[in-house]
Formats: structure tokens, sequence, C-alpha cells
């Protein structure tokens, strides 16, 4: 297999400047330099040796993303639509930068801490990790670590670089807008009561208490067993014909609700309306189709990385919390005024 030796020799350059093509860092190599290294490395089918790297002090050009499995997920994390589209997201920005990523995810977060000091990364990104746990994996690893959706973090606390959306914003925007639309009961659905999770019905809280009329606020937390929640949903058919709209806080349980409904006979809007938060997949392939609360994923993700990259470079950052836009998406599963 060719060497970046004999790639440097072909094209009159140092090893250092193949080693800088390979790796994205061009800033002080010529395009025409930059054009005459990827051709020799495309001619003669050069591989990257990235275990060697990855198991000596040098550089591996691995980022490692640690994701901790929701309580609530029924198996693995990668089911859910947020995962799989914020790792989408992710392996393209860090690949345009020349990096690859390592991704580990599981429940038990012990395992997890392993694999932060096992390997040679040259940074983190943690999805959905509890405060706790990630001050535990930043005590072992002098690696820079940022955090995307950082689940039970202390209110003010602002100790690790953390990516997050503007949460109470989605939730309040959602519940002025069923308000504005008339309805007069607001059922707010969560899998679980911290995190994202709360800070959205903290929002819908808010709103509720500043409208110019009386609207009755419920908060109810979703089992995660499909059979417990069918009961729950069971219970919920008291609502039809009352102006009432079901918030749930993903579009998926949204989306089971609205299947629900199909098959016991309720017709939606006409009878209850149903809302969600995310504005993945589900929302725009249930019908009616989904009124939502927009998530920027892709935004996240270029937060995170951007600021990864700072880290790695010793660069400073200018905060270390940062709140991605939210949007309110109108479609048909809420009865609008007339």
């Amino acid at each position: 297999m060719v060497t970046i030796k004999e790639i440097a020799r072909q094209a009159g350059v140092s090893t250092t400047t193949v080693s800088n093509v390979l790796h994205k860092k061009n800033a002080r190599v010529s395009a025409e330099t930059i054009e005459k290294v990827e051709r020799l490395l495309a001619e003669n089918n050069y591989i990257p040796r990235l275990g060697l790297n990855a198991l000596t002090n040098r550089s591996s050009r691995i980022i490692c993303i640690l994701i901790t499995t929701p309580e609530f997920a029924r198996g693995s994390a990668y089911e859910t639509p947020f995962y799989g589209n914020m790792l989408g997201h992710l392996e393209q920005l860090l690949r345009e930068r020349g990096y690859y990523i390592m991704i580990f995810s599981d429940k038990n977060v012990e395992e997890i801490e392993k694999m932060t000091v096992g390997w040679n990364v040259d940074g983190i990104i943690t999805i959905s990790m509890p405060y706790r746990h990630l001050q535990k994996i930043a005590g072992l690893s002098e690696t820079p670590i940022v955090s995307i959706d950082m689940d039970e973090m202390p209110e003010g606390n602002e100790t690790y670089y953390q990516i997050t959306s503007e949460d109470k914003k989605g939730g309040r925007e959602m519940a002025r807008y069923l308000i504005q639309q008339g309805i007069k009961r607001i059922v707010y659905l969560a899998n679980v009561d911290h995190g994202a999770d709360h800070l959205r019905f903290v929002g819908v809280r808010e709103a509720v208490r500043e409208a110019d009329c009386e609207i009755l606020l419920e908060e109810k937390r979703l089992p995660r067993d499909y059979r417990e929640r069918k009961k729950c949903y069971q219970d919920f058919l008291k609502y039809v014909g009352t102006d009432t709209a079901l918030f749930f806080s993903t579009d998926f349980n949204a989306a089971e609700m609205i299947s629900f409904l199909h098959r016991n006979h309720v017709k939606i809007p006409d009878e209850i309306s149903v809302a969600g938060m995310d504005d993945d997949v589900f929302a725009s392939i249930v019908y009616p189709r989904l009124t939502t609360i927009r998530v920027n994923v892709e935004e996240k993700a270029e937060t995170a990385v951007e600021v990864l990259m700072k880290l790695i470079n010793g660069e400073e950052c200018e905060k270390n919390v940062y709140k991605t836009t939210v949007q309110l998406i109108k479609r048909e599963s809420v009865k609008t005024k007339s």
C-alpha cells in the first residue's frame, strides 16, 4: 500500500504538506498543491491508517459521539428520527473537516464511560446525556467535549459547552397559536418531567397565564409501554368535542395518537386537535399532517461542530450555552377559526 512518504515524493512536497491536505488543514497550502496532492492520493488509492493513529498519542482524526439512550426508548436510540437526523448531519460536517466518527450508544452510562477513556479520540460530542454523567466523563478525560441536549441540567448552570433549543419558546408559541384558534383546554403530554420536555411545558404554562380568557391546562406523563399508553389514549376520548388540543412533546407520540383516534372514528381536527414538537418525518406522513414546532437539527449539528473545532484548536468560544431556533409549522391537525 502506498505511503504518505511516497505521495510526497511524487508531488515534490513534504510529508507534512500531504498530511495537511489529508486532514483539511489547508490554510498554508496553495490551491495548486492541494489539487496535485489530492489527484495523486486518488490515483494511488491511498487509504489513511486510522487504526494506528487511534492507538497512539497522535491525532486520531476521530470524534466520538456518545448517545445516552432515553429511558422511554423501546429499543435502540437509532429508532428515533431525531438521532438518525442528527448523526447524519454530524457525520457529514465532521467528514468535510477531515474527521471520522465513532458512535456508541447505551443506557448503561458505565459502558459509555469506558469508551471515553479507552480510545484516543480528538473530541467528544454527547447527545441527551444527563448532567451528572457528563460531569463524571469530563473528569475522566481532558478531551474537548460538547453536549447536545444535555438532560437534567441545573438551571443557570453553564459549566460545559452545551447546544440546545429554545424549548420554552417552542412550547409558548404553540400554546399561543392553539389559544388563538379558540382552544379552551390544552393537555400537554410528555415522556419525562425534566429536560426539554419540562421546559416546553413551562412555555405552555406561561402562554396560558398570559391569555385574556380562561384556558384549562393539564399535564400528563406518557407511559413507556404502548399498552399502557393506549389506556391513556382511551381516557383522552372524553375530550372529544370539547375544544381540546392534545399537545405532545414529540411528533412520534402525536402521530401515534392520531392513529388511535382514527381507529376510534374521531375526526381530526373537527372533534379534537393534535399538535407535536420536532417536525420530524412523522409530522408529514401522518394524516392529517401535524401542526408542530420545528426544532432545527441541522443548526444544532453545525453549532456543535463549530464549537468543538474551536476547542480542539485551542480557540476561545464566545459563550458556553448555545440555543438554536424553533419555528411554528401550521398544518391541518389543529382546528382553526373560520
